[in-house]
């Protein structure tokens, strides 16, 4: 036994090497160099070392670890659990996932040397930090340039500098160097003299704390120093956050043109046999015609549309008919819609609960629609919409064209996030900062397919982007998006206009402004003699100076109303959502006034020329200087950067170049246009893939990357990588143009697939990632709701213009209004308040706009059922569709129950009904008329409706 007890210890010693060391480090301490710095090199020098520092940690020497990361943290710290570089390392961040782990005997090493107070042979010496104009920039910036900066300059005193601080104003200068105990500045923020307490609300500052009091101090005190006047940008040394084999990832790299390949069929094929598959057989021609239609224009074939494709001889029908559709207008309004997506289209700024409407958002909707009609190039399209405003110097043009409007309108693309700023207490620098950080993101994910977002609060966990580089890519929108000189979206737009413009509104408006005004106030009125109606009927007791001062509540912001106000609104609140069968004929007839009066606005409003005004985005020449915000926070700066973009998609060497556009004119930077142009060069890695993917998405369902947003490291790798490249090549080389791409996508053999699923499919390609076959999808809710108004008649063709408003019922329903022609228009042209969301779309999975939508959720849920089967809009149109099949039939077949299940699926499906379906229709028919005597025509009205319900109907084959 004796014997035993000795030989485990020494086991122990001999068989687990790092207590080994442990043991042996209670005699000696360990030490960084001797000890630590070898396992660190060997691990997690790959990625921390002098010449490559992830996320800005150096852990070649004692000083980096000191120093830390781009936090500004020590790595180590006096508590083993609360040392960065152990949460690192016990997180299993460190090294990451793929690489050499640590053993369990080396973070058994490091633990012991974090726990023995982190030894070195060097012991380190505190860096001791110089307070520099960089220091306290950012502080006067956050708390004094709203009212000594660009735009308002109180006292002649501007502060956006230390030479204007030193100028300084009528009162002198803002400091003295080396004496903060006399420096105006000082003697004014902590006297409370500034920032002026009666006017922190009007101008969204706060205070400074204490700390920043003092760093103003100390800087002063040591004599204002200044140092590093430049702000860091990419320099001709090797970038040491993004390495060389950071760029190999196959979507930073070029594509590159691969003339052995001539078609999409043949790298398909290829794929297919190599899975033991081909080809599935070609649809039929009824369902390719569907198919396309609703693909590229959102509604089924008319009547004479369908025959003339499916009766056409010509042996290149399928061809013509994919070029009649490309030219059709309806083909804009279907692939404009995609990319408002994309833009997070709203006509409504969100945000706050009175969610202001966005008056003139429908321009850019427009320009979308018109762009995808017209063909744009997307290299041109990109370029007015990141920056229309720096292609034309149009303050100083003799005059103003179509184009300038254009380019303008254009930039309303980085306009569509939610934007608090224009109410009365959410415009302090952290909202300001959402709405550019929406713009980053709209940017990131739609155009470049990267999750830039990720990198706002610290370098990103998966993809080369630094920290840093999250910050060079806002410099680049500093000039039109600056949080220290900011444009709320009440003031945030320009009135500009051609002359032919300016003469029609000068010419048709005026008058109509005058009636408009009159009905505005007869508005007001008549809603409050509603609600004083409801208030009598609900609450007769209610003295008419209580229901006075109801109304006066009402007038108040919810957050902001007394107590007694609160109660007052309420009990009107509860009488608003009382049944309209409780409601007495006084309140109804109020109710009917109400709704007179709006439509006599919205005939008026209709008849009007569109205002001048265009919800544009212009860069302002003086962007404030950037600074990287340390953990995404407004108040924590680091050091300042100079706009650029990520490093990983470039050589790391090359400088982003920056030119003013106009040197002689309007002050621009320029920035957004060299943005806008190295997006759009023939080598970008990353705008063509991501836009045929998009197009193929859209097409296939699903993207050759299924990840849309995402072609970074952790994103999905692409099904077909030699097809993604060939197409991207192929349409820059087709001038950027998206209707090429269309054409070479449908007019494959690929596209033309049967939906039909094999039992071979099923085993060798069950997720259809080698397009097999093509996938039966359920129609979008646009064209869901387009389609039932197409096939009942009711659809109103006129494009473009404000969008049609929408009611909201008491239960909460949101429709839209019919138009003045008697019917309803394509769904993009209705309202989009984020608020009021018309519920048929919403419950098809129309999406909320956070900032935007790459890609929307397709859900089966039983609202979706019920709403079809139930909505009173969808019955009213199921009786428009079967009075129209009625009307088409010849007087002699009016009442031929064949003929009208024939014309009921032709209308409907774009395909005539096989003999059992026939059959079942015309039993159907017959059984609900001999049960309805009374009222025979319904039984063509249930069985429009059923149709309409029909998963044949639902979805595109």
């Amino acid at each position: 036994m004796m014997l035993i007890r000795t030989i485990i210890p020494l086991l122990v010693v001999v068989f687990v090497p790092g207590l080994a060391r442990t043991i042996h480090a209670a005699e000696k301490p360990l030490q960084f160099e001797a000890d630590i710095q070898p396992v660190l090199a060997a691990k997690c020098g790959k990625c921390h070392s002098d010449k490559v520092r992830k996320g800005g940690l150096d852990l070649s020497t004692i000083a980096g670890v000191h120093r830390g990361g781009e936090s500004g943290e020590s790595a180590i710290a006096e508590k083993v659990d609360d040392s960065m570089l152990w949460i690192l390392i016990d997180g299993g961040d460190m090294p990451p996932e793929g690489q050499p782990q640590l053993t369990d005997a080396e973070r058994t090493l490091i633990h012991t040397w974090l726990a023995t107070g982190a030894k070195s042979a060097q012991p380190h010496q505190p860096e001791e930090k110089q307070i520099t104009q960089h220091d306290v920039l950012p502080i006067v910036l956050l708390r004094c340039t709203a009212c000594h900066g660009a735009r308002l300059q109180r006292g002649g005193l501007d502060m956006r500098t230390p030479a204007s601080m030193l100028k300084g104003g009528k009162q002198g200068p803002a400091f003295i160097a080396g004496k903060p105990d006399e420096s105006r500045m000082i003697k004014r923020i902590e006297s409370h003299a500034c920032p002026p307490q009666e006017q922190l609300l009007k101008f969204f500052v706060k205070r400074p704390p204490q700390s920043e009091v003092d760093t103003l101090r100390e800087w002063i005190a040591t004599n204002a120093p200044i140092v590093d006047p430049e702000p860091e940008v990419v320099g001709l040394q090797p970038d040491p956050l993004v390495t060389a084999e950071d760029r190999q990832h196959w979507a930073f790299q070029p594509p590159q043109k691969q003339p052995e390949i001539k078609s999409i069929d043949q790298l398909i094929l290829k794929e297919l046999q190599a899975h033991k598959l081909e080809f599935s057989p070609e649809a039929s021609r009824d369902t390719l015609i569907r198919r396309v239609y609703l693909d590229l224009t959102g509604i089924p074939p008319t009547l004479a549309e369908w025959k003339q494709w499916r009766n056409s001889e010509d042996p290149d029908w399928y061809a013509q008919m994919v070029d009649h559709l490309l030219a059709s207008p309806r083909y804009g309004e279907r692939w404009g819609r995609y990319w408002l997506d994309l833009a997070g289209y709203a006509d409504s700024e969100g945000g706050v609960s009175s969610d202001p409407l966005r008056a003139v958002a429908w321009k850019y909707r427009d320009y979308v629609i018109d762009a995808f009609n017209k063909d744009k190039p997307y290299d041109r399209f990109l370029l007015e919409q990141i920056a229309g405003d720096e292609l034309t110097d149009y303050e100083n043009a003799p005059v103003i064209t179509e184009e300038m409007v254009e380019n303008l309108v254009a930039t309303g693309f980085l306009r569509m996030g939610i934007d608090q700023t224009g109410s009365r207490t959410m415009n302090f620098v952290p909202e300001r900062l959402g709405v550019v950080y929406d713009a980053i993101n709209v940017m990131g994910s739609s155009v470049m397919g990267l999750t830039l977002e990720c990198a706002r609060c610290h370098s990103h966990k998966y993809d080369p982007l630094p920290h840093r580089d999250y910050y060079r890519f806002k410099a680049i929108f500093q000039g039109a998006l600056d949080e220290y000189d900011w444009l709320s979206f009440k003031n945030r737009s320009l009135e500009l206009g051609t002359p032919e413009q300016k003469s029609r509104v000068k010419q048709t408006n005026p008058l109509l402004k005058k009636e408009l005004t009159q009905l505005e106030k007869q508005h007001k009125k008549a809603i409050a003699a509603q609600q004083i109606a409801m208030l009598r009927q609900f609450y007769p007791d209610q003295p008419a100076e209580e229901q006075q001062e109801t109304l006066q509540a009402l007038k108040i912001a919810d957050n902001t109303r007394t107590q007694r106000q609160r109660i007052l609104v309420e009990k009107l609140r509860i009488a608003e959502t009382m049944p309209e069968s409780d409601f007495s004929d006084e309140v109804q007839q109020a109710l009917q006034n109400v709704s007179s009066v709006e439509k006599q606005m919205s005939e008026v409003q209709q008849q009007m020329e569109p205002p001048l005004t265009i919800r544009a985005l212009w860069d302002r020449g003086e962007p404030s200087p950037t600074y990287i915000l340390l953990r995404g926070e407004h108040d924590q700066p680091g050091h300042q950067v100079g706009p650029g973009v990520p490093s990983v998609l470039t050589d790391g060497r090359t400088p982003f170049t920056v030119k003013p556009p106009f040197p002689e004119g309007t002050p621009k930077t320029g920035r957004r246009l060299a943005l806008a142009q190295w997006l759009t060069q023939d080598n970008h890695p990353l705008t063509a893939r991501v836009m045929v993917n998009r197009i193929w998405y859209h097409h296939f369902g699903t993207g050759l990357v299924k990840s849309l947003e995402n072609f970074g490291v952790k994103g999905e790798r692409p099904s077909h990588p030699e097809l993604l490249d060939w197409l991207a090549v192929q349409f820059m080389e087709q001038d950027w143009s998206i209707k090429e791409m269309h054409r070479l996508m449908l007019n494959s053999r690929t596209y033309k697939q049967t939906s039909h699923i094999s039992p071979e499919i099923q085993e060798h390609d069950p997720q259809n990632r080698l397009l097999s076959h093509m996938p039966l999808r359920r129609m979008n809710a646009e064209a869901l709701r387009d389609s039932i108004l197409s096939v009942s008649g009711k659809l109103d063709p006129t494009p473009g213009g404000p969008p049609d408003s929408v009611t909201v019922d008491r239960d909460g329903l949101v429709s839209a209004n019919m138009t003045g022609k008697g019917g309803w228009r394509r769904s993009v042209y209705l309202q989009y308040r984020r608020t009021q969301i018309p519920t048929m779309l919403d419950t098809f999975d129309y999406p909320e706009m956070g900032p935007n939508c790459v890609s929307r959720t397709v859900s089966t849920v039983s609202p979706q059922s019920l709403m079809l089967l139930n909505n009173e809009r969808v019955h009213t149109l199921s009786h428009a569709f079967a009075s129209r099949v009625r009307d088409l039939l010849p007087d002699d077949q009016k009442q031929n129950q064949g003929a009208q299940v024939d014309l009921v699926y032709q209308l409907a499906l774009s395909r005539s009904p096989s003999k059992q379906e026939r059959q079942l229709g015309q039993a159907t028919l017959q059984e609900l008329e001999a049960l309805w005597k009374e009222n025979p025509e319904a039984a063509l009205d249930t069985y429009c409706h059923t149709i309409l319900n029909s998963a044949a109907f639902l979805y595109i084959d």
